[in-house]
């Protein structure tokens, strides 16, 4: 599992290592806290079943290159998805690692600096197999699409509120399923720099 992360997240870095060192006077790198609700919706043979609301965390950090564009070059996420009936098991938690590229208006002039957002990533799926009782881990990609509203706090700071929405499609004990997730989050973000 460790080559696969580590297979994943290396094109993302060398990509932002090489933005760094071209436009480095213009870069702002920041990082960003985020909490908030899951509801996902998981689809096994045609049948849907919601969840409930779940517990959302997160953390990226990222580079802004410019006033429309900001990208979370590494972006960590923790959904506490426990008790959903999956067909072969039940559902324990969903972890996904990724980069989102975000488009808006992010002038330090702004006060309300809305954006639209684009994901890609990979997301890890912990279960309890129904069969042995055993708990297993499925790995699948994930894409998401979103965008919010954020505001200027200070010169450093910066909150949002952001909508997501998530599709991960699956394959495991073999069964394909798919899993789509409604995500509101309250972002905390701390920009960095001069």
């Amino acid at each position: 599992m460790n080559r696969l992360f580590g297979a994943a997240l290396a094109p993302f870095l060398v990509l932002f290592l090489s933005v760094m060192v071209v436009n480095a006077d213009d870069e702002v790198l920041y990082g960003t806290l985020s909490m908030g609700v899951s509801v996902p919706e998981v689809s096994v043979a045609g049948i849907s079943s919601d969840t409930g609301a779940n517990g959302d965390f997160g953390a990226a950090f990222g580079v802004q290159s410019s006033e429309t564009f900001r990208w979370d070059v590494a972006e960590i996420r923790y959904v506490n998805f426990a008790g959903t009936d999956l067909g072969f098991g039940t559902s324990r938690s969903a972890l996904s690692l990724g980069t989102t590229m975000n488009w808006g208006y992010f002038a330090k002039s702004a006060f309300v600096q809305p954006f639209v957002s684009l994901g890609l990533g990979a997301e890890r799926l912990r279960y309890q197999n129904s069969a042995d009782n055993a708990l297993k881990n499925d790995w699948a990609f994930q894409w998401s699409l979103g965008g919010g509203i954020g505001f200027d706090v200070s010169d450093k700071v910066r909150t949002a509120i952001r909508y997501r929405y998530t599709n991960t499609n699956r394959s495991a004990e073999g069964v394909d399923f798919s899993v789509n997730t409604n995500v509101i989050t309250l972002e905390i973000t701390y920009m960095g720099g001069p």
